[in-house]
């Protein structure tokens, strides 16, 4: 792990330790910088988990990914930095299915100074800027919204944000079994393939900004910013590929696979 390059690409200066202070940063940082995106999965590009060839999409050539590749390289720098984590599975959940099956997603449990964080900088808009307090029914607070973690059972617990008319909503489950990256290997090849897949549907990058966020997919490129949203439909695939590099930096030219 180069340590260094990592940091440069998250734009992260400030003083390298183990204390919750510059996890918070790096957390913040990372979601500032780095999106999150389903490009490859559309685009005919393998994803590989496996720690280089992360590193060598999102840092060396800055581009973006899911959960899988986003944690899951995140948890090599922490690690690497000498942060105490562990990987974890999670069951993302929507109206119509429930909780989905183990390792639908990826995410991260640091313990720092004696009390456990929950880490997760591939959750986009209904995750905080910075990681959570892992403590039940304890309302946690940022400029993205409200949130708790509850228990959904004897064995998992699951995280909710409050939705405008004050409802929680889950947004997915997870236990604090520690997993390896070639656990989640199975559901990140269900994600690249299947149409039951939410990331084979549509193209997606999406980063947080100091002011909200950007959100660009196949028909609409949306940025909050202040609380304030302005929508714009995209007309067609060079419209949204002049937006990918203008909004995020990233060049994508071969033609999308249908």
């Amino acid at each position: 792990m180069d340590i260094d390059a990592y940091l440069k690409r998250i734009h992260y200066t400030d003083e390298v330790n183990t204390t919750l202070t510059t996890l918070r940063k790096l957390h913040c940082q990372h979601q500032l910088s780095i999106p999150i995106e389903n490009l490859s999965i559309h685009y005919g590009q393998e994803i590989i988990l496996d720690p280089e060839s992360l590193f060598d999409k999102i840092i060396t050539r800055k581009r973006g990914g899911f959960c899988y590749e986003l944690n899951g390289l995140f948890f090599e720098l922490l690690q690497a930095i000498g942060f105490q984590v562990k990987r974890v599975s999670g069951r993302v959940h929507d109206d119509v299915n429930g909780f989905h099956p183990e390792f639908d997603h990826l995410s991260i449990i640091a313990h720092v100074d004696g009390i456990d964080w929950l880490v997760d900088v591939a959750f986009g808009r209904h995750f905080p800027v910075y990681p959570l307090l892992l403590t039940r029914n304890q309302i946690q607070e940022d400029r993205t919204g409200r949130y708790q973690i509850t228990e959904l059972d004897a064995d998992n617990l699951v995280i909710k944000q409050q939705n405008e008319q004050g409802d929680w909503i889950p947004g997915y489950s997870f236990t604090c079994i520690p997993r390896d990256l070639t656990d989640f290997a199975e559901m990140c090849h269900f994600h690249q393939t299947s149409k039951e897949s939410f990331f084979t549907r549509n193209k997606l990058c999406t980063i947080v900004t100091p002011r909200g966020r950007i959100t660009l997919t196949d028909h609409t490129l949306k940025i909050t910013e202040n609380g304030q949203v302005v929508d714009h439909v995209i007309a067609d695939q060079l419209e949204f590929e002049d937006f990918l590099l203008d909004c995020f930096g990233i060049k994508m030219t071969r033609p999308a696979l249908h």
